[in-house]
């Protein structure tokens, strides 16, 4: 175990050594102009940025020709800058906070006098960057560690930026593993998770759900997240979330977090109103516990410091509506009302950072995190499972390392460079003490599964290895920045199922079909180069900063050989599939071009305007596993199931034919177009702001913002054409919550004909081939970000936005089936949600004759959308087909009875608090005790209900956790 963690760490430092690419991070900058005291420009002064934050203590550069400088590559942390020219009184500014990648502008004024003269000025720190048009919002340790934010995790404070959508909503906690954000209608396979500017990503993609380990926070000085205007650093359009770690210093300094709590500390919002819809139990926190040390300071005083942490996580939840089947007949479920289901997760990380400042013109810091994960119940979010259909996860082994190297050659010039190394696999296997052999069984009518574990099984191990190498040059009114990036990912995954690989699935209590799976199977993907080069320029002339870049981007993965042996359906299967290229080989050009002005040339007024084209982030385990020859195996089948003997046991007289005719047969039922492996998807976005300084420390913000996806794609099924299906309609059940009520005639579904069943060759194609798809997102956001020098930390704001998505150019086309998932309708191609809000606001505010500090966060976001998925059986539909169904007379037929984006359960309202005292002890230490207050309306809001129309329709599936109390303390010395 030892070797595992300690060879990558060296590895990576070799590479960064030699340093031929790497990749850096996003810094602060200090920009300003220097006049004399009749407004003219003085070129040729000394400006020195200091700070404790830095290890060579100050950085310095001279005032160009038009007198103005800037300092790039600034840690987070409060700075003084000196401004010294021969003749003139020396200037200092003080106080000067950075945070994220800002560029804070700091003016001066030097009047004639002795350099030994010293004015010193201690100003507020600027709120508004006038110089670069990225946005982003800033969580420092004052917000991270006064704020009620439950996990500390990058997803989870992300949230509670206005406009932002998450994957999981965390209360207090209880979602601390890897989770996606997204915002103004992105995707969340384009959220970039950086750990000290570098990409922590798996080798299988990208998104917070890919992350390699979860994080320390301990070892984090501040969290940034970019939602809009990227450079050409940046390859996709995402959110970039970005880990600034601590690096120790001259001191030897430390912290120690804990925080826990149980059941014993939570109310009950188990309301009338759920049990109405059918709810008979709620989401309950059982246990959480969370406990993080840190420590750091000097090995070698202003020469090499170093920063350890080590954090250990568990959160232990019941399931809402989820029970242990109390029947002894293995193929009937009934609740055990008094054994609800529950989930655990523990998480732990270990992190070891050393900053070394080999000389006086090199910077090298490296880190290395080894990190644990296991889940004793597996439910990704899926609230259909009985505790012993859901699978036991532990990930082991998780170490991502990474080193970094900065040398500011010159005053002007400054290279970096960096790499990391990821390795993660997490592996899936039945409960404890399953028998491997037994049958998963799912209810149709309600979509609710138990048994044994239904989800794929096995082992899923990535490396990812990402590199880069920046070369900046910087006078005051000029900065241009040349980089190359280089990224290396693979992935193996195992896939197997229980029952023998067969599951079973009933429909009223009754045996109605099997699903088989050609299984078991191995799959290899690799990126074998994910290439980019990049340009990008800031002018600055007089009150306007343009910002121009340009990338290019190469990326090429492919499949390796591979062997997929027999299984239990396929007991003759021995096949090799030969590597397969270039899926794909994309090469790109993204233009980026922004222009910020600054109003009235005071530093607290600008307006921002942003045009750039980004590309999509494909993972290996969506776009290049499509083309995996193993992948086009038709893995599962289904099979009408009579049970004629009525032992609800399967056996192979009972079966009708296979939906698949091709069912684990080794030829190849889905590819690509020769096009869409080089041409790749992008995005458009276009962004304007005004933010405005009302007072010291006090800022606002309306932005608009509008996002264009293109190149988008399609599957065709070119084993058939519309001709080949047969139209019906269904009449839908009477139900009040239908619209309407019910009742009515549904039309616009098809069946295919039974000379063609079964029959599939599909063709991965560009969508614009047959029409014009669309997927667009338009909204305002209002912010507001609040600094005081009292201490009050406020920022938030509301989001109103809509993305639209309209594929309505396949309707008529049948063969084009993954562009519906429905009636082919007007009203389920052209999707157009109502415009709504998403509001979120993260306060810390200090009541000094208290004596205590408080904290609140608040997020109002839409509910879930609620649909109805309705199985109608054959007899419903044959009448109107004048047929039975193709897959007989046991086949059902899905229906939606509920257009997209039309209905909408409540909203969510969650409002978190703090209360915090804080005792000041000898020598800068302090203990600091917590007392959180999540839910604290204790609101019984549904995060999810049951879309499956039937008995347990919109029975809630996932409920806010009510109110509970969270206790933690945190000590710094």
């Amino acid at each position: 175990m030892q070797r595992a963690v300690l060879v990558p760490f060296v590895v990576v430092a070799a590479i960064v050594c030699v340093a031929t690419t790497s990749f850096a991070q996003n810094t602060s900058s200090i920009a300003g102009v220097v006049k004399d005291a009749t407004g003219a420009v003085l070129p040729g002064v000394t400006v020195e940025a200091s700070s404790p934050a830095l290890i060579e203590k100050v950085r310095t550069v001279v005032s160009d020709p038009a007198g103005q400088y800037k300092i790039v590559d600034l840690r987070p942390g409060t700075y003084a800058v000196t401004f010294t020219l021969t003749g003139f009184s020396t200037v200092r500014r003080e106080g000067i906070e950075l945070t994220g990648s800002f560029t804070a502008t700091v003016n001066a004024d030097l009047r004639v006098g002795a350099v030994e003269e010293t004015i010193t000025v201690s100003g507020q720190a600027p709120t508004v960057d006038v110089q670069n048009v990225v946005q982003q919002r800033i969580m420092t340790r004052t917000v991270l560690d006064g704020a009620p934010l439950g996990t500390k995790q990058a997803a989870a404070v992300g949230a509670l930026i206005p406009g932002v959508i998450a994957s999981s909503q965390d209360v207090g906690g209880t979602q601390f593993t890897a989770a996606s954000i997204s915002i103004h209608g992105g995707k969340s396979g384009e959220m970039l998770i950086l750990f000290d500017g570098l990409d922590a990503s798996n080798g299988q993609g990208r998104g917070g759900a890919y992350t390699t380990v979860q994080s320390n926070d301990a070892a984090v000085q501040e969290l940034g997240l970019e939602v809009s205007g990227f450079s050409a650093e940046s390859e996709m359009g995402g959110i970039r979330t970005n880990l600034v770690p601590r690096d120790g210093g001259n001191l030897f300094k430390g912290s120690f977090f804990a925080n826990g709590t149980n059941d014993k500390f939570q109310a009950d919002n188990l309301t009338d109103r759920l049990k109405a819809l059918g709810a008979n139990s709620t989401n309950r926190v059982l246990r959480i516990y969370d406990v993080n040390p840190g420590l750091g300071g000097p090995l070698m005083k202003d020469k090499l410091w170093f920063f350890a942490a080590a954090r250990k996580f568990q959160a232990r939840q019941a399931q809402a509506g989820l029970f242990y089947n109390a029947s002894s007949i293995p193929y009937i479920f009934t609740p055990d009302l008094s054994q609800p289901a529950f989930e655990t997760t523990t998480d732990g990380n270990i992190s070891l950072r050393l900053t070394w400042q080999a000389s006086a013109r090199n910077k090298i810091a490296a880190q290395h995190q080894y990190a644990t994960q296991t889940f004793d119940h597996y439910y990704a979010g899926n609230t259909t499972l009985e505790p012993d259909a859901t699978l036991a996860y532990d990930a082991h082994p998780q170490y991502f390392s990474q080193a970094s190297w900065s040398s500011p050659v010159t005053s002007r010039l400054l290279l970096e460079g960096g790499a990391s190394f990821g390795n993660k696999d997490y592996v899936w296997t039945p409960q404890p003490g399953a028998d491997p052999n037994a049958y998963a069984y799912t209810e149709l009518n309600t979509g609710l599964s138990w048994g044994n574990a239904t989800q794929t099984l096995g082992h899923h191990g990535s490396h990812n290895t990402n590199a880069r190498f920046t070369a900046s040059y910087v006078t005051g009114s000029h900065a241009t920045k040349f980089g190359i990036t280089f990224l290396h990912a693979s992935s193996h995954w195992e896939q197997w199922m229980t029952g023998n690989e067969t599951t079973l699935q009933l429909l009223n209590g009754l045996p109605n079909r099997v699903t088989v799976f050609a299984m078991p199977l191995y799959f290899d993907e690799i990126t074998k180069a994910n290439v980019g080069l990049f340009a990008q320029d800031q002018w600055t002339v007089k009150r306007m900063t343009l910002n121009v870049g340009l990338r290019f981007d190469y990326l090429n993965s492919y499949v390796p050989p591979e062997h997929n042996g027999p299984g239990p359906w396929v007991p003759n299967r021995n096949v090799d599939f030969a590597q397969v290229d270039n899926v794909p080989n994309w090469k790109n050009v993204s233009p980026r071009i922004g222009v910020a002005y600054d109003v009235f040339g005071d530093g607290k007024t600008a307006i921002k305007i942003n045009l750039g084209r980004y590309l999509e982030g494909p993972n290996l385990t969506a776009f290049t596993r499509l083309a995996n020859p193993a992948n086009s195996i038709a893995v599962s089948a289904t099979r009408t199931w009579s049970d004629a003997n009525g032992d609800f046991i399967p056996q192979l007289s009972e079966l009708g034919a296979l939906n698949q005719a091709t069912f684990g047969n080794s030829t190849i039922v889905t590819t690509y177009a020769p096009d869409t492996l080089t041409t790749r998807g992008y995005n458009w976005e276009f962004s304007a702001a005004l933010q405005r300084e009302l007072m010291p420390r006090l800022s606002a913000s309306v932005a608009y913002f509008r996002r264009s996806y293109g190149n988008l794609r399609v599957t065709q099924n070119t084993a058939v054409t519309s001709a080949d299906y047969s139209p019906y309609c269904v009449t839908a059940p009477v139900d009040a919550r239908l619209p309407g009520g019910g009742g009515n005639q549904l039309c616009g579904y098809f069946d295919i004909n039974p000379n063609k069943f079964g029959q599939t060759l599909n063709v991965i194609q560009l969508a614009n081939h047959f029409g014009t798809p669309e997927d667009v997102y338009d909204g305002v956001d209002l912010t507001e970000n609040i600094r005081l020098a009292r201490g009050l930390n406020l920022s938030g704001g509301v989001s109103i936005g809509r993305e639209r998505l309209n594929n309505c150019y396949a309707k008529d086309d049948l063969s084009l089936m993954s562009a519906f998932g429905g009636a082919r309708l007007d009203s389920r191609c052209d999707v157009r949600p109502p415009f709504q809000a998403n509001v979120k606001f993260l306060v810390v505010y200090p009541l000094p004759w208290l004596g205590i500090q408080t904290g609140a966060a608040f997020q109002s976001i839409p509910g879930p959308q609620i649909t109805a998925s309705y199985t109608a059986t054959n007899a419903l539909i044959a009448p109107s087909l004048g047929r039975n169904l193709a897959a007989g007379v046991n086949g059902t037929g899905t229906i939606d009875l509920i257009a997209p984006a039309t209905q909408y359960n409540d909203r969510l309202n969650q409002l978190d608090l703090r209360a915090s005292k804080i005792f000041k002890l000898p020598g800068g230490r302090s203990i600091q005790g917590n007392v959180d207050l999540y839910n604290a309306p204790n609101v019984d809001t549904v995060l999810s209900q049951n879309n499956t129309f039937g008995a347990l329709w919109q029975k809630p599936s996932s409920i806010l956790q009510a109110r509970f109390f969270k206790f933690s303390v945190q000590l710094q010395f």
